[in-house]
């Protein structure tokens, strides 16, 4: 039998989130943000003729997809006893339902705009950020990461599809949680170790996450934190931010009682979810939905890279679970948990973010329930 929580907040997020108003529901213009990210890292412009308003965001420029809740999403999470925020992407627009409490002591209802713990959810995004410099020829997936980190140890055996990959055979002990990508990438540097034996198997680990950014900084020559600041606002993504003291919902932990108690931030700052020190990020369904729309599809990566680096996965590849098309991500978060399921060649996914499980972990059913919405 279901375990129940008697304080539980059946509330549905009540405002819906516009990722700049008014913008239309479809990619409209091609060029506009890809010629921002190509001219500022490689100092090229595909087109000769454009002027500054390709580089800045614009209604014209936008590729944000327009963003509404929906009374459908209600349903089935309600049919789920679902406690979080949830984002559907249909490829044309992004729905969004919440439900429960974002904290129970203060009945904070949990909406659109809640800030989660996002975890391993940011090697996605650094994931996408270097298929983008790929694209650039500012990397290879073949390069070895001693062409952008040369102090790591296996630094010339490793290659940079390894770091994407998580299966490096670098790792690290004793890394502080605290510190930007920079610092990290020195801890990295000064404590890690190599084991051939292991590359190339899957094995998840911060270390790999550091060494992306590690990645990012030398072939754009800009901190880690720019590069993803500069994506966050070009897209406004305004539920989105670094550092997790940003989140705005707690997490809680359920008893085989059904009792919840709530999770200490101490608890929350682990190897797993706090991937990246002071540049680790919170953000919401809808924001992280509206991300993917643009970091993988092919306006932003080229069709041939998505390819290329998803094909040569048969089970993990670049933060994912890969299963053809459909690749996904699930992490627990203590009490919480998030799930991501994404379509490539459909350009569609759902996002749940939740921060407490009530009984079973039933986050699959939902998502399954939710594309059966969308098909």
């Amino acid at each position: 039998m279901k375990k129940t929580l008697t304080w539980l907040g059946v509330a549905v997020g009540s405002l819906a989130v516009f990722a700049g108003a008014g913008f239309g529901v479809t990619l409209v213009n091609k060029d506009s943000l890809a010629t921002h990210m190509i001219e500022k890292y490689t100092g090229t412009n595909k087109d000769s003729s454009s002027n500054s308003s390709t580089t800045s965001s614009s209604v014209e420029d936008s590729v944000a997809l327009k963003v509404t809740k929906s009374s459908n999403l209600d349903s089935i999470l309600n049919n789920g006893e679902y406690n979080g925020s949830a984002a559907l992407n249909t490829g044309k627009k992004i729905l969004t339902s919440s439900r429960g409490y974002a904290n129970h002591s203060a009945k904070n209802t949990m909406t659109a705009e809640s800030q989660f713990l996002v975890g391993k959810v940011q090697d996605t995004i650094n994931n996408g950020i270097i298929m983008h410099l790929i694209d650039t020829g500012k990397v290879k997936l073949s390069d070895k990461l001693s062409k952008y980190d040369s102090s790591v140890a296996g630094a010339e055996s490793v290659t940079v599809k390894d770091v994407m990959n998580q299966t490096s055979g670098i790792t690290a002990m004793d890394v502080a949680s605290k510190g930007k990508a920079k610092s990290l990438v020195k801890e990295v540097n000064a404590n890690a170790t190599y084991d051939s034996t292991t590359q190339g198997t899957f094995a998840d680990s911060r270390v790999n996450t550091i060494l992306q950014a590690a990645i990012i900084e030398k072939a754009t020559g800009e901190s880690y934190r720019s590069v993803v600041q500069d994506l966050i606002d070009q897209l406004e993504l305004s539920n989105t931010a670094f550092g997790m003291k940003e989140k705005t919902v707690d997490y809680y932990q359920v008893d085989d009682l059904g009792s919840a108690s709530k999770v200490e931030s101490s608890e929350l700052d682990t190897a797993e979810i706090n991937r990246m020190g002071s540049d680790q990020m919170v953000s919401s369904p809808s924001d992280i939905a509206q991300l993917y729309s643009y970091l993988f599809n092919s306006d932003y990566v080229s069709s041939s890279t998505l390819e290329k680096v998803f094909d040569q996965s048969s089970d993990h590849s670049a933060g994912f679970a890969v299963n053809g098309d459909s690749i996904s991500l699930t992490q627990a978060i203590v009490g919480g948990r998030n799930r991501i399921e994404w379509n490539l060649k459909k350009q569609t996914g759902t996002f749940l973010f939740s921060n407490y499980i009530n009984g079973e972990n039933n986050l699959s059913s939902i998502s399954q329930n939710m594309f059966d919405y969308l098909n």
